[in-house]
């Protein structure tokens, strides 16, 4: 249970429910934009909160234990405006950092549970990664950031890092003999965690895999893969007998969780479900209608879960560990890092010039389909392509596209390269356009 939050923070605390409550109010209402100049007054009006609590407590602002209501809000704060800024397309600003490592860190966790990751599983957030620290690095020489505040975001970012750094070296220390065995191991979890995801699945699913796990298992001598010849055992042979182990009883326990329900796993498989199928929604459709502060919602329903294991294990009213829990830390697995992906996948562009940016990317496509298939058009069959874009066009003001109240949304550039590619590519298709009406 949370400590009391001391009578000099109570201020703070009522001034954050305020900001959080302002937040909501403007990421529920979806009648409107979302806009920058809703969002900065509500960041440094967090900022300063922050160094008033800096004045209260001194260097620990944000202790590991012994932590208040203030601390959780205080993430849900900034966690709130970080994914703000993501939705006014200011992704490349550093605020908009702090939503992703945090997330990231909540995924990193979870792979770390796992054991062993492929290379090419871990590029995606070593490239990624690298970029938030350029962009920490440079809003730190040109001291866009207070320090307080650039001290929490280096702080969220430098977890994740050491902990990328670690499943790097686990991967890096394993013999290059042994790789084969370790990458069908990969497709083997790679699968299960596939019928893991589905609403419903039976143990004759899981069979097969089980299999394929005793053929590997039954290629270790005295319990190890390969020895060289001087009867040296290869590197990283914990590393790989550790993963064979873990999806083993993996599978043994996804086989319980069908044919023996829990009172505990159940409830919390369906809800993980239901998660899943938004996010897989959302991914589908995220170009349209996501509005990055909705996943929010999502990984605060995520941490909420995680939350409720004792020691990294699901446990009963009685504290005991649960059977077939596997089930529920693979469906973890899949949104935490559905939502991550989601968030990596936000692009430079203000949502209300979103429309615009999609618009003009579906044409892109559209002509350079059009354009690989090498027989010439007609002028009728390219006119509406030429009638949207001058649509668009006008839209601008003077080479500018504007808000409703005539300020200038995040994204100009972009709009603006994709409707000058639109043209180069209709004007192409037109040299070549036969003369038929």
């Amino acid at each position: 249970m949370p400590n009391k939050v001391p009578e000099a923070e109570l201020p703070i605390l009522e001034t954050l429910v305020s900001i959080r409550n302002r937040l909501s109010a403007i990421k529920r209402d979806k009648a409107s934009y979302m806009r920058s100049k809703d969002i900065y007054p509500l960041w440094n009006e967090a900022r300063d909160q922050l160094a008033k609590l800096k004045d209260i407590r001194g260097a620990e602002i944000t202790p590991a234990i012994k932590r208040n209501r203030l601390d959780d809000l205080l993430e849900d704060v900034f966690m709130l405006l970080s994914l703000s800024f993501l939705s006014v397309g200011k992704c490349n600003e550093t605020p908009a950092v702090y939503a992703q490592v945090v997330a990231m860190k909540q995924c990193f966790d979870q792979l770390t549970e796992a054991g062993v990751y492929s290379e090419e599983f871990l590029a995606p957030y070593v490239v990624r990664l690298d970029d938030f620290g350029r962009m920490i690095k440079a809003d730190e020489e040109k001291d866009f950031l207070d320090d307080l505040t650039l001290r929490i975001l280096n702080n969220r970012y430098t977890q994740c890092r050491s902990i990328l750094d670690s499943l790097q070296k686990i991967i890096q220390d394993i013999d290059p003999e042994l790789v084969p065995i370790r990458e069908k191991l990969f497709r083997i979890r790679k699968d299960l965690a596939g019928i893991a995801s589905q609403r419903k699945y039976t143990p004759a699913d899981i069979y097969p895999y089980q299999k394929k796990l005793r053929h590997i298992d039954s290629k270790r001598v005295d319990g190890v893969f390969i020895k060289r010849e001087d009867g040296s055992e290869v590197a990283g042979q914990a590393a790989v007998v550790s993963l064979l182990e873990k999806i083993t009883a993996g599978t043994e326990d996804l086989i319980v969780a069908v044919e023996n329900p829990n009172g505990t796993v159940e409830p919390l498989r369906q809800r993980l479900l239901e998660i899943r199928c938004h996010l897989e929604r959302l991914q589908l459709t995220h170009k349209w209608t996501l509005r990055e502060t909705d996943l929010f919602t999502h990984l605060m329903q995520l941490q909420e879960i995680n939350r409720m294991r004792v020691d990294q294990r699901f446990v009963d009213e009685e504290g005991k560990p649960v059977e077939g829990q596997t089930v529920l830390i693979l469906l973890l697995h899949k949104c935490s890092r559905m939502i991550v992906t989601l968030m990596g996948e936000s692009v430079p562009v203000s949502e209300v010039l979103m429309p615009v940016f999609n618009q003009l990317n579906t044409l892109k496509q559209c002509l350079e389909s059009v354009a690989s298939c090498g027989a010439p058009c007609s002028r009728r069959e390219l006119y509406p392509y030429s009638m949207k874009l001058s649509s668009i066009a006008e839209s601008q003001e003077n080479g500018i596209f504007k808000d409703a109240e005539g300020g200038i949304p995040q994204g100009q550039a972009m709009c603006s390269t994709l409707l000058s590619d639109c043209y180069d590519l209709l004007e192409r298709l037109r040299a070549n356009a036969t003369d038929e009406e």
